[in-house]
């Protein structure tokens, strides 16, 4: 008979011929894993080890495919918790019978933590279906005590479930990567309804449901009718005395597939192609990716007309630099520059204004305001100090907190959001343009241009613009050195600006919008006192 110190040294024969693959399936008492060392399923489908998901050097225990060309992870177990040293750390079998993760220090950062095993025989295997179960090694070996498929990350695979753990209470959900590199928990799930109905959910935060597949109707979800067609995957719920949940299975057992909620926040069904040696999404919810609540976090705007698809408001930057290269924009974006609350007087910059931004899809959770016009909703914002932005559409709505779930619409369906910005962070050229108007304006009421006299500068200038000779509108100093077409721009701008109708004026953020281009602006109407005027004066 062999005794334990021969087992021990055979077992460290054997991982000396082979680096990266010990070749069993479990992990037992005074056998851990370390290093490069790895254990198979029997089939040799699944595989799980040490693996470094990024560039920098932490590591986590996961399970992935073997045989595939490119490292899928599909399972982390101490996801929160990486280690420095792989070669220093170990997965073993603690002497109460759970299966642990010590790192360099010999302290344990993740556990299978089952209080009631009662015995250290046990053993850790590894299943072809890429199940991790920690069972005991005894004569009721069959008896699972903790296994992976009842704590998943963000990796559905065929045969294990998502549901309720009637026993707990608990809601079995995939959690979404932080990120590329990061298998730490980010802001997405998918899981089924909590209350009870039997639907899946897609959530933000874990409270703020963005899409739902129906509830299930036997055959399929009715908002998911394609799913009757059952031609790759056979689809069930089943409920026994401790669960109730959902699994699949693909028809053909040959089908290497898996469901997986992306840190984009999208639920993909995947589907391996060996003819281009890659992963195929065939399936993916919600469709839109600026359908995802919050997908660019707080004060970004998601656009599917551009590529990344978040961006920050004019104003703002990245919370983490880093995220946001790696696209994880749920951190989403901060001030540039803190505008000082109440300091309308300043001229150091840090008074506030407002800077129109066309075509949003305005943010929720706004406090409606019962106004006149679009002038009393901005001083109603500007009185507030947490006053972020402001929308006089249908009303006067503001916003009173930070901007989440942003949209750049496309198809006209869009409203103009007014954002609260330091005066410094506003178009530095726009106000210049918007200046020289003004004093042009103002400075010349009467007197003689040229071979023309005139008793009122805008009487005269109006029919002008109208006639398209805003040339004439220039000072004569510049020697006609000037754009036509930012002078069009900032003449008809100024026409409007003395609209009788204060409705019709537009507000700071317009004119400035205007000025640079960014908003076309049509010839305004005369308006009604400067008529009156030119019709007195013939």
């Amino acid at each position: 008979m062999m005794t334990p110190f021969l087992y021990v040294l055979l077992h460290l024969f054997i991982c000396s011929q082979n680096s990266h693959s010990i070749a069993v399936d479990t992990i037992s008492l005074g056998l851990p894993l370390s290093g490069d060392h790895t254990i198979s399923s029997k089939g040799g489908i699944f595989e799980l080890g040490f693996f470094k998901p990024g560039k920098r050097d932490k590591y986590y225990i996961g399970i992935w495919y073997k045989q595939l060309p490119e490292t899928t992870v599909v399972w982390v177990a101490n996801r929160e918790t990486p280690v420095l040293n792989k070669y220093s750390s170990q997965l073993k079998i603690d002497q109460d019978g759970n299966l642990v993760i010590l790192n360099q220090f010999e302290r344990p950062i993740w556990s299978t933590n089952i209080s009631s095993i009662g015995t250290n025989n046990t053993v850790a295997e590894l299943h072809d279906t890429g199940n991790l179960v920690l069972r005991s090694d005894g004569s009721n070996s069959s008896a699972v005590i903790w296994e992976s498929f009842d704590n998943p990350t963000h990796t559905w695979l065929p045969k294990a479930w998502l549901g309720r753990n009637k026993v707990t209470g608990e809601t079995k959900r995939l959690i979404t990567w932080k990120n590329h590199d990061d298998p730490a928990p980010g802001m997405f799930s998918l899981g089924i309804d909590p209350n009870g109905t039997n639907q899946f959910f897609l959530l933000w935060n874990g409270s703020e449901v963005y899409w739902r597949s129906g509830v299930w109707n036997g055959q399929s979800f009715n908002r998911l009718p394609e799913m009757d067609s059952k031609d790759m995957m056979n689809f069930g719920f089943v409920e026994t005395e401790k669960r109730s949940y959902f699994t699949y299975n693909p028809i053909n057992s040959s089908i290497v597939t898996r469901t997986v909620l992306d840190f984009s926040g999208q639920a993909k069904q995947c589907l391996w192609l060996e003819s281009s040696r890659e992963w195929n999404s065939f399936w993916l919810q919600p469709i839109d990716q600026c359908e995802v609540y919050s997908i660019c976090g707080t004060f970004g705007v998601c656009s599917m007309n551009s590529k990344p698809f978040c961006s920050c408001l004019s104003g703002f930057q990245p919370r983490s630099r880093e995220d946001w290269d790696l696209s994880n924009w749920s951190g989403g974006c901060v001030r540039k520059t803190h505008f000082e609350c109440g300091d309308n007087n300043s001229v150091n910059g840090r008074n506030s204004g407002f800077l129109m931004i066309p075509n949003m899809g305005l943010p929720i959770n706004s406090h409606s305001l019962t106004v006149k016009s679009n002038k009393e909703c901005e001083s109603s914002c500007l009185s507030s100090c947490f006053c972020t932005a402001y929308a006089y559409y249908n009303g006067c709505s503001l916003w009173n907190s930070d901007l989440i779930n942003l949209q750049n619409l496309s198809n006209g369906e869009g409203k103009a959001l007014y954002l609260r910005l330091a005066a410094s962070e506003l178009p530095e050229l726009g106000r210049k343009k918007r200046g020289m108007t003004g004093a042009t304006i103002g400075k010349r009421n009467s007197k003689k241009l040229g071979d023309e006299e005139f008793d009122f500068f805008p009487c005269w200038a109006v029919g002008k613009i109208a006639k398209g000779e805003v040339l004439a509108l220039l000072d004569y100093r510049l020697d006609g050195n000037a754009s036509m077409e930012e002078l069009t721009r900032a003449s008809r701008v100024a026409y409007w600006c003395i609209q009788d109708n204060e409705n019709d004026r537009p507000s700071m953020g317009n004119v400035v919008q205007i000025l640079e281009g960014l908003i076309d602006v049509n010839m305004p109407p005369i308006p009604r006192s400067i008529r009156i005027l030119i019709d007195n004066s013939s």
